[in-house]
């Protein structure tokens, strides 16, 4: 580079409100912006030393806290190449203040020579935002817990006594009556279904608990023993690829793919059902796809089905009570991943989510 060109990307660095140092593969710093240096006066911080010579890494390690350790490993790992980045948050309270900050370190190589980049962030706004809104959602979770647990109760009573009545006056009413009476029981039942699915939803959070090496083989073996009446009625094909071993949770998994065969059953479209699963590796995680041959849908439904209560038919062309894809969708970002659809009416739909991969 140009000595004037290298004087001009220093200039700029240093304008940056961001803190910028330039480390070399031992942590030694070789290079710091004018906002390091300002911001490591300013704060007497363990993980932020504002002198060129110094060695990051040492003074790094020697913090006291939980997050300087963790700071000195990932730092370590980056410096030795074997991470490319590291990131890590960490919080810089004062008595009159409290502020968090991200610390991201990236390694690049220059004229054959290894070093590393550290910045730091201030991300006070946006940590408290987050944690508001975490703390948001808790609150409407145990909200949707409350209310669902509370209504059980009623329902069922309301429930047993219209099948009481729907047994012991089956035939002496008219038909008329039979039939509201009949109305009256499936829309009582449906309810009680949707405050089940509810209660399950609002639990997906605080039961995600139980991460294992999660072996969905297994987990399919047994969605197919579940189904296995409905299998046989509609004379399903159902084709299972090598299925991976994956990081979760056991029971929530179930739920997804017994959701999602479920689905490809029930909108087979009258003809006999063709379901596919199958597993594709992408890097540090599988994409698992559950593909049918059924009545597809249009592409600008496939975002809006996740949402809770959403559907696309009425009860009477296909039962179901519009959490199934919802709940689906929360357990594969509670585990991380992604779910989505690819679809084309009359062409069957492929539903793909993405799981952690464990190292079998």
């Amino acid at each position: 580079m140009h000595p004037r060109e290298d004087s001009l990307v220093v200039s700029a660095i240093d304008t940056l409100p961001i803190t910028i140092a330039i480390l070399d593969d031992d942590g030694t710093i070789l290079q710091t912006n004018r906002a390091w240096s300002e911001f490591a006066t300013e704060n007497d911080l363990e993980m932020h030393p504002d002198t060129v010579g110094t060695n990051y890494l040492a003074i790094t390690a020697q913090g006291e806290t939980e997050h300087a350790q963790t700071a000195a490993t990932g730092l370590s790992e980056t410096l030795s190449g074997d991470r490319e980045e590291f990131e890590l948050e960490y919080p810089c309270h004062s008595p009159d203040e409290r502020r968090w900050f991200l610390m991201r370190a990236v390694s690049f190589t220059e004229e054959g020579e290894r070093y590393v980049a550290v910045a730091h962030f201030d991300i006070t706004e946006r940590y408290e935002f987050r944690h508001q809104l975490e703390a948001s959602n808790e609150r409407l979770e145990q909200f949707a817990y409350a209310v669902s647990h509370d209504l059980q109760e009623p329902l069922r009573m309301v429930t047993s006594y219209l099948e009481l009545l729907e047994q012991r006056y089956a035939g002496e009413l008219d038909a008329e009556a039979d039939e509201f009476i009949e109305f009256a029981v499936g829309g009582a039942t449906r309810m009680e279904a949707m405050i089940e699915g509810l209660l399950t939803y609002s639990r997906v959070h605080t039961q995600n608990n139980l991460v294992q090496q999660v072996d969905l083989e297994s987990v399919l073996d047994d969605v197919r023993a579940d189904l296995e009446r409905r299998i046989e009625e509609t004379e399903a094909e159902i084709t299972t690829d090598s299925l991976p071993v994956v990081e979760g949770n056991a029971s929530q998994l179930r739920q997804v793919f017994q959701n999602l065969v479920d689905n490809a059953l029930e909108y087979s479209g009258g003809d006999s059902p063709r379901v596919t699963i199958s597993a594709e590796r992408a890097g540090d995680e599988w994409i698992v796809s559950v593909s049918d041959e059924g009545v597809g849908m249009d592409p600008s439904d496939a975002d809006r089905v996740f949402d809770v209560f959403e559907r696309l038919h009425s009860y009477e062309e296909h039962e179901g009570t519009g959490i199934g894809l919802a709940l689906c969708r929360r357990i594969i970002e509670e585990h991380g991943g992604e779910i989505w659809i690819d679809t084309e009416p009359s062409n069957g739909i492929t539903v793909s989510c993405t799981l952690p991969a464990t190292d079998q």
